[in-house]
């Protein structure tokens, strides 16, 4: 934060063990994996439904994004940039 000159209020830090604690306690959003550890849960704002390494960083974009209400606009901007969204 201190480097790029970032508030603590515009970080969210995901994490999932004891090393974690501080820089959870210090974003201002503190994001805790399923399968966090039960020191990590007990502070984080957020628990995810992933597991870790199992989708958390996207959820937690869409979350992100759908509470700042630009979801939408987002996925509309990436469909029309990539040509539609193909399965």
């Amino acid at each position: 934060m201190a480097e790029h000159g970032v508030p603590a209020d515009a970080v969210a830090y995901i994490g999932d063990d004891l090393l974690d604690l501080p820089a959870l306690q210090s974003a201002g959003l503190a994001v805790a994996v399923a399968d966090a550890a039960p020191e990590v849960k007990a502070i984080a704002d957020l628990v995810t439904k992933a597991r870790g390494g199992h989708g958390v960083l996207r959820e937690c974009v869409e979350r992100i994004l759908r509470a700042q209400g630009t979801w939408r606009v987002t996925v509309d901007a990436y469909v029309r940039d990539h040509g539609g969204l193909t399965r």
